[in-house]
């Protein structure tokens, strides 16, 4: 019974992945954070001391109900019907927190009031606290990596391609400053594709995945045509034998030469003159991100797996299209 329960409080505390997630995406303050922190990581304590971590196994119970009390605080932040059901929970949690209650529930449904006790080994303990470690960090460090490289004017800012999502529920900005005018930005940004010229990233990660995408260290005049309705291909159409479909990519929303491109699925890519040697490169990613009960379970993956995915891949990518506009862009200059 301690550790169904425990397993039940685990899946309680990754499903406040979407409600953090939306709580967020309509306010960004520092205590939404603080709060999605608090209910996140005490659900999972809570959870793993009942599955048989010591320590924690000690003191699930005042953990279980400091994280019940920040569900609640957070929740109400932003009340929408899809947050009743884990409201429940939490309110479940607190009432059962009262000494006579836990006397009186174990008796109803016929189980002993102190089950034994059964603890894991110390590298299953080691493992279990390191699984609820890591989504408590993303959550701390989410506000640093979906806004990194940007100012909050930049964020405040329209942008080509915010027409498509006219009240993001969910959206990722990212940005950074080229030392190149955006006349030499704009042909490395126009050329991406799997089949074209990569996605200036980790390639050996994306081939790692069966993906055969190979960065250029060139501006081909070839590839440098892409109009609106354009496939940008993520991967061959044999991909996985086509499992995934046979355009497996974004297709092109809007494009405005040396300013904009604007991939339907992905986000924008803008370049904003500073002055005729500096660009500033920004990406920005916008969503529905509208709470529903499909997408309960599938916040968790997003938040642990994409977003970090995300962030790592296009850093990267702008990373390498800076270095690849100034190395090319200084060679001009070396020759002039």
């Amino acid at each position: 019974m301690r550790r169904l329960i425990g397993s039940f409080l685990v899946l309680h505390a990754l499903a406040h992945a979407g409600a953090g997630i939306w709580v967020y995406g309509v306010n960004e303050a520092w205590p939404v954070t603080v709060l999605w922190f608090i209910a996140t990581l005490g659900f999972l304590a809570a959870g793993i001391g009942l599955i048989g971590v010591p320590l924690l196994d000690r003191h699930w119970r005042a953990v279980a109900v400091t994280a019940a009390v920040a569900s609640l605080a957070l929740v109400a932040l932003y009340v929408h019907p899809v947050s009743i059901v884990g409201s429940a929970i939490d309110a479940a949690v607190l009432i059962g927190s009262i000494p006579f209650v836990r006397e009186l529930v174990p008796r109803w449904i016929g189980a002993p009031a102190h089950p034994a006790r059964r603890r894991l080994r110390p590298l299953g303990a080691a493992i279990a606290l390191l699984l609820a470690a890591y989504p408590s960090a993303l959550i701390m460090l989410r506000p640093w990596y979906t806004h990194w490289g940007v100012s909050l004017a930049e964020r405040a800012s329209t942008m080509p391609g915010d027409e498509l999502v006219a009240e993001p529920g969910y959206r990722i900005d990212h940005g950074l400053t080229v030392q190149a005018p955006a006349a030499a930005v704009w042909p490395w940004l126009v050329q991406i594709g799997q089949d074209r010229g990569g996605f200036y990233s980790y390639d050996w990660l994306e081939r790692l995945v069966g993906d055969p995408v190979h960065n250029v260290d060139r501006i081909v005049p070839e590839w440098q045509s892409l109009k609106r309705g354009d496939l940008v291909r993520a991967a061959p159409p044999n991909y996985l034998g086509g499992a995934l479909g046979k355009d497996l990519g974004w297709r092109v929303a809007a494009i405005v030469p040396e300013r904009a491109l604007v991939l339907d699925g992905w986000g924008a890519f803008v370049l904003e003159s500073v002055n005729d040697t500096t660009t500033r490169l920004l990406a920005r990613t916008r969503g529905e991100g509208r709470p529903s009960f499909v997408a309960v379970p599938l916040a968790p993956l997003g938040m642990l797996l994409f977003e970090p995915a995300h962030f790592v891949m296009e850093r990267r990518m702008l990373v390498g299209i800076k270095e690849r506009a100034e190395r090319e862009w200084n060679r001009q200059r070396t020759i002039e």
